[in-house]
């Protein structure tokens, strides 16, 4: 007796890993802080750029142009599972999530990252850290002055998003960060 076969594969438990599915987008988060030099107590800006792999990052132009009106409004959301794979942009090497808090206390911040609601400054005296994201991979030309990073990466390339929130849904199966951006 013929068995049928099935024409399409088997239906995909929902906690089966996923191929590229359900998070398959990179963005690139700058964590952009000031530093003070302890031999010449100068202050310079520092970049630490992490590409997270494996997030979910949903577009939401058209809702905010028909309930602002504004044609510039672009929002987004972004999906971070807590075990995202985040790594250093420039070395590749893994880098570990901190809390804001603890991420700008810390002397050497090096292999952390962190998701902080933090305004740009323009003044590089008043400012002590602030985070955005890119989606996909951005990362400055070469010889790009520290201090001149971020007009650079707005200016080259799109999907540029500061943090607006940041909720943290530490419960149920899919443990993960939702933040909002503009």
């Amino acid at each position: 007796m013929h068995t049928p076969r099935r024409m399409s594969p088997p239906p995909r438990r929902m906690n089966a890993p996923q191929r590229g599915g359900m998070f398959p987008h990179t963005v690139t988060v700058y964590n952009v802080v000031v530093e003070t030099d302890k031999d010449t107590f100068e202050s310079e800006v520092v970049n630490h750029i992490t590409l997270l792999n494996g997030v979910f990052l949903e577009g939401s132009k058209a809702v905010n142009v028909r309930q602002s009106g504004l044609e510039g409004a672009d929002a987004v959301s972004l999906y971070i599972p807590f075990g995202v794979e985040a790594v250093d942009a420039l070395t590749g090497r893994p880098k570990k999530y901190l809390p804001p808090v603890e991420f700008w206390r810390t002397e050497d911040k090096t292999d952390f990252w962190t998701l902080a609601i933090t305004a740009k400054k323009t003044s590089k005296a008043s400012l002590n850290g602030y985070t955005f994201f890119v989606k996909g991979t951005a990362l400055p030309a070469e010889g790009i002055r520290p201090d001149q990073v971020v007009n650079y990466v707005e200016a080259a390339f799109d999907y540029v998003y500061s943090i607006t929130k940041i909720d943290e849904k530490d419960f149920g199966g899919l443990r993960h960060w939702e933040v909002g951006g503009v």
